[in-house]
């Protein structure tokens, strides 16, 4: 687990340390492809859904969406009890081919998302996917979603890795 990102995020949320109602939630991988390629498909926001099973879907609010300060709208199908979430996402941190992160605070609960790329020594990429969410709210579920929703982030690092492998085969100038 990206332990710098958990820090990073509880640090964010104005916490001095994850307690009883703290989730975390991650998903973490490793792939030949460069953080370059993987990024590539991963800035594609809309196209989301066809990798990530938390997202029915994704939309760009603003051309400058990919940057600090830019949003996008996102549906997220979490199960139960939680359902069908919309919102808007915004980012806090956008730095291409390394980490994009972004938070906020929905009816109690205050969440951080980060994603990262890291470049492995002999080649390739790990993928990071890392979310924590605060809130008594969250605390009380927690038993309920904890499992299920680490299945779901690391089915997003799963998904993303196969459809950067997928873009790979077919090339740039085939897509």
């Amino acid at each position: 687990m990206a332990e710098t990102d958990i820090a990073y995020c509880v640090t964010r949320m104005g916490q001095a340390a994850v307690d009883w109602r703290t989730l975390v939630v991650a998903g973490s991988g490793t792939c030949p492809a460069s953080a370059a390629e993987l990024w590539a498909v991963w800035c594609d926001l809309e196209r989301w859904p066809a990798w990530s099973p938390i997202h029915r879907s994704v939309a760009v609010v603003d051309a400058s969406s990919l940057s600090v300060g830019g949003s996008f709208e996102q549906e997220l199908g979490l199960g139960f009890p939680v359902g069908v979430q919309h919102e808007r996402a915004t980012f806090d941190e956008f730095e291409p081919n390394v980490r994009a992160s972004w938070s906020g605070n929905k009816n109690g609960v205050r969440s951080c998302h980060v994603w990262r790329f890291e470049p492995m020594p002999g080649g390739g990429t790990r993928v990071h996917n890392v979310e924590v969410f605060v809130g008594t709210t969250i605390g009380l579920v927690k038993p309920l979603v904890g499992k299920r929703w680490n299945r779901l982030f690391q089915g997003s690092v799963d998904g993303l890795i196969a459809a950067a492998a997928a873009a790979a085969e077919v090339g740039p100038h085939e897509r």
